[in-house]
């Protein structure tokens, strides 16, 4: 991490003066090291592991190849996403298509370039068996995506129910092709990020294995991901639980693996950790650009938005560091921070308390997933993206969005 230029509002200031009144900054030395740290802690317990970078979370390039040179496959959801691993130059077979919707093309040049796809419905499953059924000559691997009961859990909208005699007619239908082979499954289940959610669906995962391959284990087991990464004391308090570390999450996980398959000949265990390895990788500037009391409340409005972030709209209160300019007055008390848009909801912080003047500088840590890929050009295009590198010095490899790159697609 350039931590002297996280300290510096004269350097963050020439940043906002090159590139606009906002700016992300990339720190992927980072994410090599939350790499490195993930494989070391999971593989200290199961040693067959894979990681999906997850690119609906976050498809900066230089985040997606770093992943390849440490390992990770290529975990994509849309016919977009699978063209940008190609075009990033990721492996066929280091790809996994996963998500709801693949049409017809998807499918066949998924399976026929050997990536591995998992399979969400019955109806996608059928069109998947046609093309192999159109290419006899060839052998196809196919990895189902499970619907699984949890402990409390409203039930899931995505995979196929594990409980369902359909699932079990699938499966035979894939049994009955010679050239198709069940190569693994699949789950991915949103929300409760506590470590013994993950033991949870990790064990029902193995006993779903145990009768789907009665033979001999899969190929793989797909855990899915949405571990929680490091953050602030005054964020994770927001959550109402404790915090898993990597470790825990190691344990719950792999643990609970090596404890069911033999790590020699047991399956590739892959998990898609999402935030949890990427959230700590970027950073947001933007600056204070007017103070006002309506009322009794204090109101900062700055040139960031919670679509920079916090697009998913969650309800906390994003910690962030003040660096402070030369505005004046400095005003102390209890703030509402607001974003640039004409939004009633655009409030990033609801109640923060500190010292604030025009000018001031604004840095948010914890935005490196899910910002980048969702901002919308609603009322201002998506800012630039700086990485900082080691050496101290920054490289742009995003350039700020203009009225040409908002205006591109349409036609008047």
């Amino acid at each position: 991490m350039s931590a002297p230029l996280l300290q510096s509002h004269a350097g963050l200031r020439r940043l906002l003066d090159a590139h606009g009144d906002s700016i992300y900054l990339l720190d992927a030395e980072t994410y090599r090291a939350n790499i490195r740290e993930f494989f070391a802690l999971f593989k200290a317990r199961y040693g067959r592991i894979g990681l999906g970078h997850s690119y609906k979370t976050n498809y900066i390039p230089q985040l997606c190849r770093a992943a390849y040179d440490e390992g990770a496959y290529a975990e994509v959801v849309s016919r977009m996403e699978f063209d940008m691993a190609l075009r990033f130059g990721a492996d066929p077979a280091r790809i996994i298509v996963n998500g709801p919707v693949k049409d017809d093309a998807l499918l066949r040049d998924a399976l026929l370039a050997g990536c591995i796809l998992n399979v969400d419905s019955l109806g996608e499953a059928g069109r998947a068996l046609a093309i192999a059924d159109a290419h006899p000559a060839s052998r196809f691997e196919i990895g189902i995506r499970l619907n699984l009961p949890l402990e409390g859990r409203t039930r899931s909208r995505f995979g196929i129910d594990v409980e369902s005699k359909e699932l079990r007619e699938l499966i035979a239908a894939m049994r009955s092709r010679r050239n198709v082979t069940i190569a693994g499954i699949h789950c991915h289940v949103g929300g409760d990020r506590s470590a013994a959610s993950y033991a949870e669906r990790t064990q029902r995962m193995i006993d779903a294995s145990r009768w789907i391959f009665p033979d001999a284990p899969p190929r793989y087991i797909d855990v899915g991901g949405g571990l929680a990464g490091r953050m602030p004391k005054e964020l994770e308090a927001q959550l109402g639980y404790s915090v898993p570390t990597m470790a825990d999450y190691a344990e719950a996980i792999a643990g609970t693996f090596a404890r069911a398959f033999d790590p020699a000949n047991g399956p590739e265990l892959i998990v898609e950790p999402g935030m949890g390895i990427l959230s700590d990788v970027l950073w947001f500037a933007c600056e204070v650009a007017s103070v006002k009391r309506i009322g009794q409340q204090r109101h900062a409005v700055v040139t960031g938005s919670i679509y920079n972030v916090k697009p998913t709209l969650n309800r906390f209160d994003l910690p962030f560091t003040v660096l402070k300019g030369h505005g004046d007055p400095r005003e102390e008390g209890e703030w509402a921070i607001s974003g640039y848009t004409c939004m009633e909801i655009d409030v990033i912080h609801k109640a923060w308390r500190g010292v604030l003047a025009e000018g001031d500088i604004l840095l948010f840590g914890n935005v490196g997933a899910y910002t980048v890929v969702l901002k919308p050009p609603f009322i201002k295009a998506a800012p630039a993206i700086l990485e900082m590198l080691p050496d101290g010095t920054q490289r742009l490899v995003k350039a700020a969005e203009t009225l040409d790159d908002v205006l591109g697609t349409y036609r008047w």
